[in-house]
């Protein structure tokens, strides 16, 4: 066997020609565009977005206080007792005032319609008594009282006008006549 030390070039330019060749069809096939399923990048990118927001969003923080008493002593409890004790006593002491004021109340009023009326019996008190039952009829009462009250001072400022006229009138004769006098003289 002997060795050539030529080769034939013919076979090596072929063999670069079709290497060139398949690199060309190559080269025209990656021109194409490839379709690449984005689904799964898509679907993330949505979560990410939504835990985005939700971080974003002001975090609503609820206080729980919790309120205790502690009684350390008996006479903190006691002290406790006998304030709540005496409140109600009070409250109960300013109820009874209240409804004795409101008696006292209608019992002037009642004075009042009957020296209005200038007489009375036992019949017209059993009426009054009953007209009291009902809160209009106070309130018809009291306007009736106040209005003759209302005129029985006019009235009365009318006469004491009226004498306060008379005296005045007298002292003026009793002037003219000591000044007739006096000039006569």
């Amino acid at each position: 066997m002997s060795i050539t030390n030529k080769m034939d070039t013919s076979a090596v330019f072929e063999m670069f020609e079709t290497i060139s060749n398949k690199l060309d069809k190559k080269e025209d096939k990656s021109a194409e565009p490839i379709e690449i399923d984005l689904s799964a990048v898509s679907s993330m990118t949505e979560k990410l977005e939504t835990v985005i927001e939700e971080v974003r969003k002001p975090a609503k923080v609820e206080h729980k206080h919790r309120y205790t008493i502690d009684i350390v002593s008996n006479w903190i409890f006691l002290s406790l007792v006998v304030m709540g004790l005496m409140i109600l006593g009070l409250s109960y002491l300013i109820g009874n005032q209240r409804q004795t004021i409101n008696q006292y109340k209608n019992n002037d009023l009642k004075y009042r319609y009957i020296k209005m009326q200038g007489q009375t019996n036992e019949e017209n008190i059993y009426r009054l008594e009953r007209q009291f039952r009902h809160g209009d009829s106070i309130k018809i009462i009291r306007k009736q009282v106040e209005k003759y009250e209302e005129l029985v001072k006019e009235q009365v400022e009318k006469t004491a006008r009226a004498k306060q006229n008379s005296k005045d009138l007298e002292s003026l004769q009793q002037n003219i006549e000591t000044l007739k006098n006096s000039k006569t003289k």
